[in-house]
């Protein structure tokens, strides 16, 4: 069975210790934790979360003292399902060109995609078009996908949860977050990688739309990261630089990347000042693409 048909998809609420379980398990030991205190964002909605501390960040390298030594490549991309696939039938192979053809000969580690009705037929593409590597894929709902390459990193756990809502004037429903946690077999090193389809309308604040979503999506890092984990957050969050949304993620993590596409609103976030460079890739190659560029980014840790 592939690897979504072997795990438990679960998101697990706030902190263990304080819903009176008992002792904690030598998995939950090494969680992170929320730090809720008694201010609420999006209070009486479904969405109500707990503000955290002000200073609460996850800025912070979880290898102290390690030098950089494992080179990860991501990739982001919003793939227009409904317009690029459904209406162009790929357009030969559009997004699988743009993937197989940036990924380099140190391949892409792990990929995100958004708007991704079938994880497998974007592989399929990727590799007709060249894309070398073995790679494994999780379903997140909501037509979110993550691909991983599984000859480098180990599956530990994965697992998904709802944390935003669509306003009013443009609505297909709640939005939420998806993630794999890795381990590098060649470092032990270990990855989170979450991936996002953020709410509409774009910079919507308020109720399920606006911080709220982005302090329910550091509740979903924070409950099921560990310490030493190099922390990723990639997507299309549906949202610019300036809005509520990314300005308070930018305070919890590190903004690594931002694309152009509908004024900036693909991201990409990391844990740790790390090197790293990125790249926007374009909409596809060949006679259509998304409306989205695909970013990548190279992370040394």
């Amino acid at each position: 069975k592939r690897a979504e048909d072997q795990l438990l998809l679960q998101t697990r609420s706030a902190v263990v210790a304080a819903e009176g379980r008992g002792n904690l398990s030598a998995e939950d030991a090494g969680l992170i934790h929320y730090p809720g205190t008694d201010r609420l964002r999006a209070r009486g909605e479904w969405c109500e979360v707990q503000e955290p501390p002000a200073q609460w960040a996850l800025r912070t390298c979880p290898w102290a003292g390690w030098r950089p030594n494992l080179r990860v490549k991501v990739l982001t991309y919003n793939l227009y399902w409904w317009n690029l696939f459904d209406r162009k039938g790929g357009a030969g192979r559009s997004a699988g060109k743009l993937i197989a053809r940036t990924a380099g000969s140190h391949g892409y580690d792990l990929m995100a995609f958004q708007e991704c009705d079938d994880r497998w037929r974007v592989l399929a593409d990727a590799r007709a078009e060249g894309l070398s590597g073995d790679y494994d894929a999780v379903d997140g709902g909501k037509a979110l996908a993550i691909l991983y390459r599984r000859s480098r990193w180990r599956l530990l756990s994965a697992g998904r949860m709802d944390v935003g809502e669509d306003g009013p004037a443009q609505y297909y429903g709640r939005r939420s977050v998806h993630w794999v946690r890795l381990q590098n077999y060649a470092t032990g090193k270990t990855v989170f990688f979450m991936n996002h389809h953020g709410p509409l309308p774009i910079n919507q604040a308020g109720s399920c739309t606006g911080s709220a979503a982005a302090l329910n999506i550091m509740k979903a890092i924070a409950n099921n990261a560990h310490g030493h984990d190099a922390i990723f957050l990639v997507g299309d969050f549906n949202a610019q630089r300036r809005s509520s949304r990314i300005q308070e993620l930018s305070r919890r993590l590190r903004r690594s990347y931002t694309g152009r596409s509908m004024g900036g609103v693909d991201h990409i976030f990391k844990n740790c000042r790390w090197i790293s460079w990125g790249r926007n890739l374009g909409k596809g190659y060949g006679w259509a693409g998304s409306d989205h560029d695909a970013l990548s980014s190279n992370f040394l840790i």
